[in-house]
């Protein structure tokens, strides 16, 4: 960039120059018949020219590389500023990947972890239904088995109680009838007697 500065000053410098240089010698090929104190006013006043047009130069190539210099600065401290802020947002997405990384692993832990419980909690269920359900289960078949018990023996007991009323039926006959002996006939109103005894203990 400093080089570039220099060559477009050295090349004012040397257009300024060459300006002068045809100006002067149109002077002296336009009028032959110059007066010699107009041509040295003519010729300082050329010289201060060519002066003031090198200072313009010297002071627009001066110029030139400031701005040239401001703008160098300025891109590098755009492109320093564009890298900070780039760095900074990837740190920023950096750091929220992370972040939500954890959460979302936290969040999965904590699913984890209930589901566990809920899972735990539905095989207690399970298991004390199962339980209640063998008890009822077992309470159930002790009862029938208690009710099929009491109706058989009170089906023995009846049938018990018609078959020996069938035989002191037939033994009253025979007493009527007179068939059997004093003896007998005695055991048979004691066999009565002690039946309808036990009877009347049964009822009660």
């Amino acid at each position: 960039m400093k080089f570039i500065m220099v060559g477009i000053t050295l090349l004012l410098l040397f257009s300024g120059c060459q300006e002068s240089s045809q100006k002067s010698s149109a002077y002296i090929m336009g009028d032959k018949n110059v007066n010699p104190n107009s041509f040295i006013y003519s010729a300082k006043n050329n010289g201060e020219e060519r002066a003031n047009k090198i200072e313009l130069s010297k002071i627009d190539a001066d110029t030139k590389i400031e701005i040239a210099k401001i703008e160098s600065e300025n891109q590098f401290l755009i492109a320093k500023l564009n890298a900070q802020t780039n760095k900074e947002v990837a740190q920023t997405d950096a750091n929220t990947k992370i972040q939500t990384t954890q959460i979302d692993a936290s969040v999965k832990q904590e699913n984890s972890k209930l589901s566990f419980y809920i899972a735990i909690a539905i095989i207690i269920l399970i298991i004390i239904t199962l339980i209640l359900l063998y008890l009822n289960t077992k309470n159930n078949r002790e009862l029938k088995a208690r009710m099929h018990a009491e109706k058989l023996r009170q089906e023995f007991e009846l049938k018990e109680r018609e078959h020996q009323e069938q035989r002191l039926l037939k033994m009253l006959d025979l007493v009527a009838q007179g068939k059997l002996s004093p003896k007998m006939e005695k055991e048979v109103i004691l066999s009565l007697s002690y039946q309808k005894q036990k009877t009347i203990e049964s009822k009660n």
